[in-house]
Formats: structure tokens, sequence, C-alpha cells
């Protein structure tokens, strides 16, 4: 009570007056909420009320949703350049000079304009007498075009009509000066009759949190701007704030040293503050729940609906909105986030969001349009939408992600939507986690639900476990997980478990994936296992263990470790074709920027086609068949369907007829190039659709003819992504010259369809004639004659004489003469056996 006087006990007086509030029994009232009629004078549109140009939208004199006192419904005028409302109230005095008008009135903001409402009233013996005693209402441009809050007024009857049993009140709303569009003037809860003194005190009617370490005290009527703002009158737990600050007339926020703690339990009390009539608040204790309404977590609200592309010929306004949810039992404050697009950030005006509220965010003017729909926010430097593909975020001005929404035009469906004015809604906004690939076109009616339960509505969507599908390394610190499906929440770094360990700075969300960094660098060609372990799904049910995957740092190839290795240039209709390529090193070799290409008729390098991108990684001794559909691929060679495939949009021109196949590193650097034909296909395979040509050894030149065969019909006719049917053993040679196998098939029903003969001599300069003789010393097929050979090379013979014929089963010597220019002589004679097919 001390600290009471000593701020003024002398200013008590200054509210004692008297408070119109209460109406009597013969009181006319009126507060909106019945339909009006949409009728203009001199028909009534509510009984005893005319106006000048009564209308069911928007313009004019209409009446407004969720815009009186409380969120009722109320009377609003527009006035424009072409148009001056004016509305005629009938009034039953009865011979009562003590009766006056009270009614409640305010503006809104309509577009960007600066121009005030301005508002006379004047009065009539009848309704089509002459009015006088004309009057504004306020000062002219105190119905400024701004959103205000209801004001209370008054008006009295003149005394020369005190006596009469009826008068008529006129009111005009005029179109200010200024420029632009004009203020919007609202008007509720209307009252004719005696009035009552205000006795009542006034009442604290909400308090809640307002921050960390702040409330929001609301009262429920305008209280003395003086005594609301001394600490001595607030006590909270016997502490008093450190400061108050006057959100409006009867609103006050509270600052206290120390942050309030969450979902604890506390009472406030206070007193002594008197309302403008002077009416004291008796003391007072109100125990609350405190919640920070800025407490913003992932998912404390959602973005539920998007209409990216609306069009004017449909039930919807034309004009783009976000809406908002709440799923939890929190309220929060608006005035901390922002949302973005792709393009623009911007703030959100105040507001409050309570448990289950929807929020229709549009473009700031376009408020008006929406009223019908519910609650509406208009934003200022709206993120205007691609309608090709945006992303949404909602987030706190400190940067964390309360939500999140990627959309293309393949969301919707199909063109037919994604240009047709169709919201994107989200099935089930309780989700704990991103919903970009829940989106669905709205099936409502009007092809959208602002302000309410979406259309696609769904609490019990089926939902796959996540997969983890790869983890690769960026460099020696950071790997990114890429991770598919959806999860709740982020992924900590106690959640992924290494083997062997490896140490863990932080973990960050990416668009696609999750980056990791670790405390110190991995070393090169030493493979780890990943898993995820403790992650919930959508729903918040665990999702136990969540892989393996192998992860391994790879280096960039060195030149001579990756081949070409097998080409299918003319598959069987339908089919895809393909090129294979080997790794021959013992180390995990990066393709990053590795591709394919072709020839063009100037023997230039065209249509490069990048197949290796980040991660994309050839384990030692791997091959990787490329092509632009792998499962076709993996029915039409069922033998290969456990090799390693990779796929890609698309190849460069291979034609049947014949071509170049070239392999490139770094998009620009040539590694080997082969140029192949038809020809080069075993005579005896009479048709080679869907049949590969195959290298026989890495160690001999990719242009060298008889280094390339067709693939074995042991083996399918093609070895995509595995060890080629055709393919020298590479071990060291142990002689000059090694036949592999000894025994073939010309047919290859066995195996190979032909023998290769390597050889590998001390020192280049030998020259040598090979020849394929039968056991009675008949030259059956020479292979080359005085041939100048190379330290190592390779010769395939086909089981065919000189003339093309194939010979008979049986024995037959490979005679290889050799001499050099010094003189010497080698005389080398091997044993072949052509078999037959059983």
């Amino acid at each position: 009570m001390e600290a009471f006087f000593k701020y003024g006990i002398g200013f008590m007086m200054l509210w004692l007056q008297l408070l119109l509030g209460a109406e009597d029994s013969l009181a006319q009232t009126q507060n909106f909420e019945n339909n009006i009629n949409p009728v203009s004078y001199p028909s009534e549109f509510l009984p005893g009320w005319y106006g000048n140009e009564v209308r069911d939208n928007s313009s004019r004199i209409f009446q407004v949703n969720g815009q009186g006192r409380g969120n009722s419904r109320a009377l609003a005028v527009q006035p424009i350049s072409t148009f001056n409302g004016q509305i005629w109230i009938r009034l039953n005095v009865n011979q009562d000079p003590r009766k006056k008008v009270v009614f409640w009135a305010k503006s809104a903001q309509n577009g960007t304009g600066n121009r005030p409402a301005l508002v006379f009233f004047s009065w009539s013996k009848s309704l089509t007498g002459e009015y006088a005693f004309r009057n504004s209402l306020v000062k002219d441009l105190e119905f400024a075009n701004e959103n205000q809050e209801f004001r209370k007024f008054t008006l009295a009857i003149p005394e020369s009509l005190g006596g009469e049993e009826e008068i008529f009140l006129k009111l005009e709303i005029n179109y200010g000066p200024g420029t632009g569009s004009a203020a919007r003037w609202l008007m509720d809860d209307f009252f004719f009759g005696e009035l009552e003194i205000d006795l009542r005190p006034p009442q604290v009617a909400n308090v809640k949190g307002f921050a960390r370490n702040e409330l929001w005290v609301q009262f429920d009527e305008k209280v003395d701007p003086v005594f609301s703002l001394l600490p001595p009158v607030y006590s909270l737990e016997g502490i008093q704030p450190d400061r108050i600050a006057r959100k409006n007339d009867s609103t006050m926020i509270l600052s206290f040293e120390s942050s309030l703690v969450e979902g604890k339990e506390y009472t406030l009390k206070t007193g002594k503050i008197p309302d403008l009539e002077g009416n004291l608040l008796k003391d007072t204790s109100l125990v609350f729940k405190f919640f920070d309404p800025t407490a913003y977590e992932y998912k404390s609200l959602v973005i539920n609906e998007l209409m990216p592309a609306p069009r004017a010929d449909q039930d919807l306004p034309n004009a783009e909105y976000i809406e908002l949810f709440n799923p939890t039992d929190k309220e929060f404050r608006l005035d901390l986030l922002r949302i973005s697009n792709s393009r623009n950030e911007t703030s959100l005006p105040e507001g409050w969001m309570n448990s289950g509220d929807f929020l229709i965010l549009v473009p700031k003017g376009l408020e008006n349009w929406f009223l019908g729909y519910g609650k509406v926010l208009g934003v200022s430097n709206w993120p205007v939408l691609l309608n090709s593909g945006d992303q949404v975020t909602l987030k706190s001005q400190s940067g964390l992600v309360l939500d999140q929404i990627t959309f293309n035009t393949n969301t919707w469906g199909g063109s037919e939507f994604s240009g047709g004015a169709y919201s994107l809604e989200v099935p089930n906004p309780f989700f704990l986690c991103d919903n970009s690939s829940f989106l669905r076109t709205s099936v409502d009616p009007l092809r959208g639900t602002p302000g309410r339960i979406n259309s696609v509505f769904n609490l019990n969507l089926e939902l796959p476990k996540p997969n983890l599908k790869r983890a690769y390394f960026l460099d020696s610190l950071h790997f990114i997980l890429d991770l598919e499906g959806v999860i709740s929440g982020v992924i900590q770094a106690e959640q992924i478990d290494i083997s062997p360990n490896l140490g863990i700075e932080k973990v960050e969300r990416l668009a696609q994936g999750w980056r990791v960094q670790l405390k110190e660098p991995a070393f090169p060609n030493q493979v780890f296992q990943i898993s995820l372990l403790g992650l919930q799904d959508c729903y918040g049910r665990d999702l136990g263990r969540i892989g393996p995957v192998s992860l391994v740092l790879a280096s960039p190839p060195k030149p001579g470790e990756i081949h070409l290795t097998e080409v299918l240039f003319d598959p069987v209709s339908g089919d895809p074709k393909f090129v294979e390529i080997h790794n021959s090193s013992s180390n995990y070799l990066n393709l990053k920027s590795w591709a394919l290409g072709n020839l063009n008729d100037q023997g230039q390098v065209s249509q490069i086609r990048i197949f290796g991108t980040e991660g994309t990684i050839l384990s030692p001794g791997e091959f990787l068949a490329i092509s632009t559909d792998s499962e076709k691929l993996k029915a039409r060679y069922p033998k290969s369907r456990e090799g390693n495939f990779l796929q890609v949009s698309a190849l460069p021109s291979y034609p049947i007829s014949g071509g170049s196949v070239v392999l490139l590193r770094n998009e620009k650097e040539l590694v080997e190039k082969f140029t192949y034909s038809s020809k080069y296909h075993h005579p005896l395979i009479q048709n080679s659709k869907g049949v590969s040509l195959e290298r026989i050894s890495i160690r001999n030149p990719v242009s060298d003819l008889a280094n390339w065969q067709s693939a074995s019909g042991n083996e399918d006719f093609a070895t995509p992504g595995r060890r080629n049917s055709q393919f020298l053993n590479e071990e060291t040679l142990n002689d000059i010259f090694k036949i592999e196998p000894k025994v073939f098939d010309p047919e290859g029903s066995q195996g190979p369809a032909f023998t290769t003969i390597s050889y590998e001599l001390d020192q280049a300069g030998w020259v040598g004639t090979l020849g394929i003789y039968s056991v009675t010393g008949l030259l059956v097929n020479t292979l080359c004659q005085n041939q100048v050979l190379g330290t190592r090379g390779i010769f395939t013979w086909n089981g065919l004489d000189e003339k093309g014929a194939r010979v008979r089963p049986g024995y037959y010597v490979l005679l290889a003469e050799l001499f050099d220019l010094e003189g010497r002589v080698k005389v080398i004679k091997k044993t072949i056996v052509v078999a037959v097919k059983l």
C-alpha cells in the first residue's frame, strides 16, 4: 500500500466518471449476427436499417465474418472514389430524451493507400425528411487506413427531438483525402436506450507467457495508462517485474530478470489498478501454467496447404495463400517468425496461433478476399511462389526451421492440376517429418480448403521404413548419408553407428540427405560400415537399426586403372545398349566426372554423357555396366542379375552399323577409345542382335581387334556388370606362348567359341610366323606371317580354316617360328584341341 500511495493517490480522482454500458429493457440493439438482406434504400437490409448500396460481397455496404468484437460479425462500409456510404437507422424515442445511441466502431486497412474514412452523423424526424445537426463522429483523420481496435461512441439525441415518438439517425462514411485506397469502416454492437452508471471494476481476462521471461497480462477493459505500468501493483511469486511495457489500452507485458520455467504453475497477484472510469481492480490472485510462446521447435507450426497457381475463373480468390496449422497443445507468437521461398524471405506480422488453429497467410492488402474462409493474416513483401516448383520454409528469426515444404509440377500429378488453380494439401499435419513427399492435390469442389481441414486429411497413411541407400565421402573430413524415405526430426551424431569408429563433429541436414563432419580425417581405402539407430518415423515410432551400408574414401583413378571391357551396341528390340568398365587396381576408385562419348564425322569427341556423379565408386577388380535401364538388362541377361549396374538418363549414340566408344576422365581427358563393328563378332554367329563384344585382355591395347570377341552363348551372350565370358587370365606367363583354353568348341557350346594365344617376349624386335597345323602336318590357318611382334600380345583362333570353313574336331598344333636381326631363332609348338558339341 505504501508503494501505491508513493506513485500518486492524487491521480485517483481523475477517473471518477460514468461508464455508459448496460441497456434497459426497452432498448434497441443490433449485433449484426443475423444475415443482412442485400437490398438498398428505401428497402430495409435489417429491421429499421437502410443503406444506399447494400451488397452480399466485400464492397459498398456489407457484412463481414470474424471482424467484429470478439471475432463476431460486423457491418462494414467501403468508401471509394465513386461511392460514399449512407446508413439510416430508425429509433423509437417514445418521448424519452434520456435515451442515447451507443455503438463500437473502428477502421480496417484496405490496400496500401493513405486515405481515411470520414464519418458524419445527423438527425431527422422522418426517413425522407431534412437531416440537421450534422457533425463529425471523430476528428477527420482518426479513422485512418490502418487496423485499429474497436472504440466506443455515444451520441445524445438533440434536445429538439427528445419529445418525438420516432426519429432517424443518418451515418455518412465518406472517401477521405490523400492518395490510393481509403480505410474500411466497421460498426458493431449498436445500442439505443437508457444507460446505467458503470460501477464494475476491471478484471484480469488473461495471463500467459509472452517470451521466456515475459508475461502477457490482459484486462477485460481499458485501464489507466499510469497505474497499469507501476511494478509494485504486480507480484509473481513475490517478485516484481523489472519493467512493464504497454501493448495496448488493456494489455501489459511484464518482464522479469530470470527466465520462467516451462510448464510450471505460477501465481500472479495484482490489484489497485483503475479503469478509465475510476473503478479499482480488487486484489486478485491468478493461477496459470507458463508456456513460452517463442520456444519454437521443429513442427511447432506446420505448413498445411499451398496455393501457388491461383486463377481468376475459380470459386476461391485469385490470390496465392499459405495455410499454417498448429498441431501442438501450445499457443505460439507469429511476430518472431519468417516465411520464405527460394527467392524471397519476409517477417510475419503480430498474431497468435492457438492449439488446433488454422491461419491463412495472404499478400498484404488481400485479407478481405479471404474473410469468409477463416482467420487471415496479411504478409508484406509476399514471397511469390514459383508455379514450376519451389521450397517454402517457416523459420524463427534465429534460423530454426519449424517446417519446410518442397514441390514441383509433378507434385500435382499432371499439368491439368498444376495449372488448374488446385491447392496442394498435407494429408496428416501431425506428422513429425517433412511432408513434401506426402503432398496431394486438393479434391475439394473449391479446389482448396483454406482455413479448414484438408480434403485429403488422413491420419492412417502407410509409411514404408526409411532405407539408408548409400554413404559416400565428399573429402576426408565429410561424408553424405543418402537416406531414402522420411524420418521424424533430425539425425544426431550419437545416432550414427560407424565401424571402425570415426569421431563425429556435427551433422547437418541438406535439401537432399545429411552431411556429416568428422573430427579427424579418414584414411583412403578403409571400408567402414554405417548404420542409423534410434530414429523415429512420422508417427513417432522407433525405426530400429537402419543399414548397414559401406563407406570408403575412394582415390582418383590413375592411368591404366580403368578400362573399357564390354560393349552392346546392337541390343534386342526394346532393350538398352550398355558400356562396361573395369577397375583393374587394388584401390577403391572415385568416378566423379567420368563420362562416355563418341566420335563425330570429323573424328572429334562429342555427345559427352557424364555417368560419374558424387559418390560413384568402383571397388577393386569390379566391373560396372552403364545403361539407361538396369532392370531390363537384368531381365535380358539373368546370369548377370547380381552384377554391378549404373543407370543413366542417356548414353551417347552408338550406331548398330559401327562407331566409337570413348571413355573420358574429368569430362574431357581421353582414357580409352574403342572403334567397334559388327564384323568383329564370331563368324559362326549368324544373328549378333543382343550379343556383346567383350575385351579379352586389359593388358593388351583396346584398339587391338584380336582383343575383342563375341560373348559366350553359355553366358547369355553378354555379361553386364560382371567378369567377361571371354576373359584371359592375367596371371604371369610361365613361358613365351600360352593357350587358353586348350580345348574349345567353335560353336561355344561348352565355353568360349575361340582360343586365345598370348605371348610375352623378353624384348621387342622379334619377327614371327604363327600357323595352325593338323596332326598330319597340313597347314590349316595362318595367324600371322613375318609380323613384327611387340613384347606382349595376343592372337585368337576361332576353329576355322583359311577358307572360313569349320575344321573337324581333333588335335591341332600351333607352330610359332621366331627370329631376330641377330640371327637368333626360336621354334615353339603347342597343342590345341577342337571339340564338338555334345
